[in-house]
């Protein structure tokens, strides 16, 4: 800043009058001036003359010259003498500027917007005494962040002199992909300036929960937010949080459109299960227990052999434990039968087996309510054995009692004629499920129905081959 500086100047006026010197011979005059000088105080300078006549004090002079504050001093020549009159010498004062108001004076004058009087650029008055703005250069303290000069505000400085951050609006360039300056997660752009993914450590786009859930991202552990079971790794979303459902019942619940397929499954325990789950047949919510091709050496629906890598729901051979196929049967009412051939089914109002099934040389009989896909119904009989079935009769699905062959009648569905198939009536009558193979007796029957019930249709009258049964499906409910 420079300081504005006042220069004083001083006019002088001197009026010269003509000066009678002593008498001569010749009459003429002597003129005597005295010289000037200056005042160390006032920085005026003054000078005396001396003159023996023409001297006028104030006004006017002799020769029409006029002058202000007059200040006259004459000699009459002769040493030690003074008088008034004599040349008179006019002192005038003014003061001038170096060309207007100047900045840095600490006074606001002209076009100046303010004058601190200093040279600090981060206070109120920067440079050239205009008030301090955004977007000056200058960054003003307390006020400001930054200051670059400018008003792009995808630089690392705003238009605002605001230092750029994510949630200014602002897609800072070569920083952030977007910036919407809004913390809504599940719209486009992130609160971390970046387009939702599911590896973000944030719940953003469509996402559940943190990273997964939703169309685009794995599907959540237990106990992570969901919005429907397809978010879930078990397919199960119970009160907006991710479960593992007891049963596929539980799923279909949760979630009416979860499709057929693979679940996890706890069975009301702490373990986890991996099952196939029927979601579309008789209403759907179906675990299935149990599944044979039709061919031979396969194992029987009460078998203990665990038979897991195939896909029941194509038909292929699979089997639960005992325990598991009693548990689950613990936690269901209903039974299913499915087959490939006719795509038919046949559903009973009771659970395929109870917790005897895991004790030795157990059998059981349930009076149950039969549905054929068709709608058509019957009462009957469901049961199985575990033990003597080396040449079937391991599970049956059977008319309600009456005489079977050798006037031999059934009691609960069954008539308990032979100690190698124990829930096969005797010439498979009565049956609209039986399992025979007395060929090898090995305990790996095959499927056939005696007796149909509607649209589920008899297919042998009592064939004892092996390999070349049904192929189907038992599940619980």
């Amino acid at each position: 800043m420079g300081s504005r500086a006042r220069i004083f100047g001083i006019n002088l006026v001197l009026a010269a009058a003509a000066v009678g010197g002593c008498s001569g011979d010749d009459g003429g005059t002597t003129e005597t001036t005295a010289a000037a000088t200056s005042s160390p105080t006032t920085g005026v300078s003054a000078t005396t003359s001396s003159t023996s006549e023409g001297t006028t004090s104030g006004g006017s002079t002799s020769d029409g010259t006029t002058t202000s504050e007059p200040m006259t001093s004459s000699s009459t020549g002769e040493p030690g003498t003074s008088s008034m009159s004599g040349t008179t010498a006019v002192e005038t004062t003014g003061s001038t500027t170096s060309g207007g108001p100047v900045c840095g004076d600490g006074v606001v004058e002209g076009d100046e917007e303010c004058d601190d009087g200093n040279d600090d650029d981060t206070d109120a008055c920067v440079a050239g005494c205009v008030n301090a703005t955004c977007g000056d250069g200058f960054v003003q303290g307390g006020v400001e962040a930054c200051d670059d000069g400018n008003d792009v505000d995808t630089d690392a400085c705003t238009s605002a002199c605001q230092e750029a951050a994510c949630g200014d609006g602002f897609v800072q360039e070569g920083v952030e992909a977007c910036d919407d300056g809004n913390a809504d997660e599940s719209d486009e752009c992130t609160s971390l300036c970046a387009t939702p993914t599911c590896e973000d450590a944030i719940k953003s786009g469509a996402e559940s929960d943190v990273d997964c859930g939703g169309a685009d991202c794995p599907k959540c552990p237990k106990d992570a937010m969901c919005g429907e079971g397809s978010d879930c790794e078990g397919g199960f979303c119970k009160d907006g949080t991710c479960q593992v459902p007891d049963t596929c019942k539980d799923v279909k619940l949760a979630d009416p459109l979860a499709p057929s397929g693979k679940y996890t499954i706890d069975a009301g325990t702490d373990t986890s299960y991996e099952v196939y789950c029927d979601m579309e047949t008789s209403g759907g919510g179906w675990t299935i227990l149990y599944a044979t091709s039709g061919g031979d050496n396969q194992q029987p629906m009460t078998g203990d052999v665990e038979v897991l890598g195939g896909n029941p729901l194509a038909y292929q051979p699979y089997n639960h434990s005992r325990a598991f196929k009693a548990l689950l049967s613990g936690l269901g009412g209903e039974g299913l039968i499915r087959r490939s051939s006719g795509d038919v089914w046949i559903r009973f109002d009771h659970a395929p087996f109870d917790d005897q099934l895991t004790m030795a040389n157990k059998h059981a009989h349930y009076p149950v309510k039969l549905t054929a896909k068709d709608g058509t119904t019957a009462d009957g009989f469901t049961g199985w054995a575990n033990s003597n079935i080396a040449g079937g009769g391991d599970f049956n699905v059977s008319l309600v009692d009456g005489m079977s062959c050798n006037n031999t009648n059934t009691a609960n569905g069954v008539d308990h004629h032979s100690t190698q198939y124990y829930h096969l009536n005797c010439g498979c009558t009565r049956h609209y499920l039986y399992s025979y193979s007395n060929g090898a007796a090995d305990s790996d029957a095959s499927y056939k129905v005696n007796t149909g019930l509607g649209n589920w249709t008899a297919t042998a009258t009592c064939a004892s081959t092996e390999g070349g049964g049904l192929a189907l499906y038992l599940a619980v409910r």
